[in-house]
């Protein structure tokens, strides 16, 4: 029985390359899913992956698997603890895509400031003098605030301070001295900040951590901003703001149901900019990406320690 590492066929040239050079036996595949892994589950002793979910009752059934190298920062989709009672180490690539998701978060803060997703929807219908009067702001001297303070609040940070604005910064329980912004506590930061990202990871916390009553909280001028995890948000709470004026605007590229449903209300407000959870989704990102996973499967398989290994918090 052959040992096999799957691949997903979108892994860039940067990553195959590190696998090929490593003398690994590759087997392409569309998605590493829970299907394919139990496909494969007699002879895959590695798999990359992105956002598919896996079961926990998957990794029981994976007789040689040592390794789940995931393309990206975040692990919701995977148990580490779950995968650790079975010898499989579940690896991160934390360096892929901090700096394409805080440039596509500004760029979604810069659309919002000057009312750009209004402007769209009035010019569709044909109204131009509508849409070119002024409105929206300058962001210099605006204040921002950022909701979790990792690789991806911090790089947030730098580009929004070069911007001239202030610098709010909460990180939950764990809280940490900024480089540039003011620490402050997340009532706090939802009072005074005129746009609030959020950075931080989904935990029983921080699940729904923006609801009605923290969206109450915020400025009715201010716009929300999630290039992070959908279960972050309430998203029924947060149409129900956008709608009724409790706050101004929100940008979204993640969701608690993806692919957006078609129905979902969101599609219907002209106050939100949506994009399909492409926030670091850039070719640098996934050259990074893809690199970082592949050496990971490569130092597991030789037998030495992994550099991104996600640690269980049994």
């Amino acid at each position: 029985m052959t040992a096999i590492v799957l691949v997903p066929t979108y892994l860039a040239e940067t990553g195959f390359e590190v696998l090929e050079r490593a003398g690994l036996n590759l087997v392409k595949v569309p998605n590493v899913d829970n299907e394919t892994l139990l496909k494969y589950r007699n002879e895959a002793v590695g798999a990359i992956m992105g956002v598919a979910p896996i079961d926990d009752r998957t990794y029981a059934q994976m007789k040689k698997l040592k390794v789940l190298a995931r393309i990206g920062v975040g692990f919701d989709n995977l148990n580490p603890v779950e995968a650790a009672k079975h010898n499989i180490v579940v690896t991160i690539t934390p360096h892929s895509n901090a700096i394409s998701v805080a440039e596509s978060t500004i760029g979604a803060l810069l659309n919002l400031s000057k009312d750009l997703p209004q402007r769209t929807a009035l010019m569709r219908q044909g109204k131009w003098k509508e849409a070119s009067r002024a409105q929206g702001h300058d962001v210099d001297g605006r204040v921002i605030g950022i909701i979790g303070y990792g690789r991806i609040g911090h790089e947030v940070e730098k580009r929004a301070a070069a911007l001239g604005m202030r610098v709010l910064v909460n990180n939950g329980q764990h809280p940490k001295v900024p480089e540039i912004g003011a620490p402050v506590s997340l009532d706090e930061l939802l009072e005074k900040a005129d746009y609030i990202t959020l950075s931080t990871r989904v935990t029983d916390e921080t699940t729904h951590l923006i609801n009605a009553e923290r969206l109450a909280k915020m400025k009715n001028s201010a716009s929300i901003i999630n290039f992070g995890r959908g279960a972050l948000i309430d998203t029924v709470a947060l149409i129900e703001a956008l709608k009724t004026g409790v706050i101004h605007s929100a940008a979204l590229d993640v969701f608690e149901k993806e692919p957006l449903p078609a129905t979902s209300e969101l599609y219907k407000l002209d106050n939100v900019l949506l994009s399909p959870h492409i926030g670091g989704g850039t070719i640098e990102a996934m050259n990074r990406g893809s690199w970082g996973a592949a050496t990971e499967v490569v130092r597991i398989l030789a037998g030495q320690k992994p550099r991104w290994a996600v640690t269980p918090r049994c």
